[in-house]
Order: structure tokens, then C-alpha cells, then sequence
């Protein structure tokens, strides 16, 4: 797998990441779901080219090398972290989707003062509290154990099959078994739920209205518990909406980091000159 045109290999925290910079503007960095490459963000990141978007393949993930064993939420948000420093950035805007969302969580809560506006995208408090085992089994099927298999399989629009379906043709989602388990392991027992009062950024939670996995009333727990919080629930999307509604997405995102400029005050009233009737009036008298 080549690294793409924008695409640069950093060594941080003792591991080779792949990290992609794109665009000008205010930094923003983009926070993928479980086997998720930088690749899937490309129809969101088109939408926001007036920012400088930052994303990569987290550790185990893609190009990015993986650790000796499996890293937890803590050590993901010290990686992130450090990759900061080296870009030379102090304090960014965040967007995370799905399992991102739950990195991006955990990012704001251990560097409140490094997170300007924070963006939670089809994800919730902890993954694995508040998902209904149910709804995991039916969403992934066998995709997990064999993601190559799930290629040339049937499935519904919003399926872990149709994702890697998609994602696979297109290199957005990895086919490595292991970088899913590697994932899934760092979210195992993790919740942000008791800790959510403490998150102070700017919230936007942005949730599919038929997301199969991360139900809607994820969002809406994320919601009542982050203080400066807004929720936009996308008609009819499941929790593929960065693809599907890529350019809906991007517009909620470009509404709430860059809300419009406050109304001018009306300019002064001029004074009205007299009319011509009332200075004839005033001739006369």
C-alpha cells in the first residue's frame, strides 16, 4: 500500500505514523472509526478545504506501524498528543467518528486546554455500555472475522459489509483482521459517561437518525451530559453519514466552527432634511 501524495511518515512516541495534512486554514484534526484509513475521510475533506485537516492511520492501523501490544484509550490520546507537538500545533478543533468519537472523548477530557470545538460524529459514552449486543451482531455478521470474505457478499446500505464493500475498493477501511481487534481491545471497559461533565469545549454531536449501531440515543446521552453541547440528528442516514451525506456533514462542521458573524448595528439615522412645504410655511410667517 503506497502513501498518498499528502501522506508523511512521523515517528512519534517510538512508533511510525501515517498522517495526511491537507488544506489551509484553521487546523482540524480527524478522528476515524474502527479499521478506518485516512483515505475515508477524502469526500468529508473535500468539503472543508478551507481548513488545514489533519488525520492518519492510528496505530495498528494501515501504514502506521503497530505497537507490541494492543494500546488502551490513554496511550491513543498521548499519542495524538505528541503527534500535536511534532506538527507544531498547540491547540486544535477535533472531529471524531464511531470509535474516533470515543478517542476524541478521551483527547478532551486528558487535554481540555488543547481542544478548541470539539465534533462527536455516530458515536456515544462507551461503546460497549451502550450498544445492545444485538444491534453489534446484526451490523457486523461475519465482516469482522473475514473482511476479504464480506466483499462479494449481499448486504444493506447501512452493513459492516457494505462498508467494507465500499471501503475496500476504494482504500478507505483496512481488510486486516487484526487492526480491528487491536481497536476493539482499546475501547474494551472504556467510558467517558461519568467524566462528560468535566468536557468545557464547544460540542457538536452529529448522529445518523437510522444508525443501526450507535443508536440515537447515544446522541442523545452525549447530549444531556456535555454542558455546551448541540445535537443535529441527519434525516434517514445510518453511521456511514461522512460518506453517504459527506457534503451535509461538512456543512454542519463549517456551521459550527465558523457560526455566521453577529448582524451590524444598523447605521444612524440620518436627520431628515425640512421639506419644502414647511420652509414655504416658515417664509411666509
Amino acid at each position: 500500500m503506497a502513501v498518498n501524495a499528502d501522506s508523511r511518515l512521523i515517528e512519534v512516541k517510538g512508533l511510525t505514523l501515517n498522517v495526511s495534512l491537507r488544506g489551509k486554514g484553521p487546523p482540524l484534526l480527524l478522528i476515524n472509526g474502527l479499521g478506518g484509513l485516512i483515505r475515508s475521510f477524502d469526500p468529508l475533506r473535500a468539503g472543508l478545504k478551507d481548513f488545514t485537516t489533519i488525520t492518519l492511520d492510528v496505530p495498528g492501523v494501515g501504514l502506521s506501524q503497530k505497537p507490541p501490544s494492543p494500546l488502551r484509550m490513554p496511550a491513543h490520546a498521548e499519542v495524538l498528543a505528541a503527534l500535536l507537538d511534532e506538527l507544531g500545533l498547540a491547540r486544535v478543533d477535533v472531529f471524531g467518528v464511531s470509535w474516533g468519537g470515543a478517542l476524541a472523548q478521551e483527547f478532551a477530557l486528558r487535554y481540555p486546554a488543547r481542544v478548541g470545538r470539539l465534533i462527536l460524529a455516530a458515536t456515544s459514552a462507551g461503546p460497549f455500555l451502550l450498544m445492545k449486543p444485538g444491534d453489534l451482531l446484526a451490523f457486523f455478521g461475519t465482516g469482522i472475522k473475514s473482511p476479504s470474505r464480506a466483499l462479494a457478499q449481499p448486504s444493506g446500505r447501512n452493513s459492516a459489509r457494505s462498508l467494507l464493500r465500499v471501503g475496500g475498493v476504494h482504500r478507505m477501511v483496512s481488510l486486516n483482521t487484526r487492526s480491528y481487534y487491536h481497536q476493539m481491545i482499546a475501547v474494551l471497559g472504556w467510558t467517558s459517561l461519568t467524566r462528560l461533565w468535566r468536557l468545557r469545549a464547544p460540542t457538536l454531536i452529529l448522529a445518523g437518525e437510522t444508525d443501526p449501531v450507535t443508536r440515537l440515543y447515544n446522541a442523545r446521552i452525549l447530549n444531556k451530559a456535555i454542558r455546551r453541547s448541540t445535537l443535529v440528528v441527519l434525516p434517514d442516514e445510518g453511521h456511514f453519514f461522512i460518506v453517504t451525506s459527506a457534503a451535509e456533514t461538512a456543512a454542519s462542521i463549517r456551521a459550527f466552527l465558523r457560526p455566521a458573524s453577529p448582524a451590524l448595528p444598523a447605521p444612524a439615522a440620518r436627520p431628515r432634511a425640512p421639506s419644502r412645504a414647511k420652509g414655504r410655511a416658515k417664509a411666509k410667517a
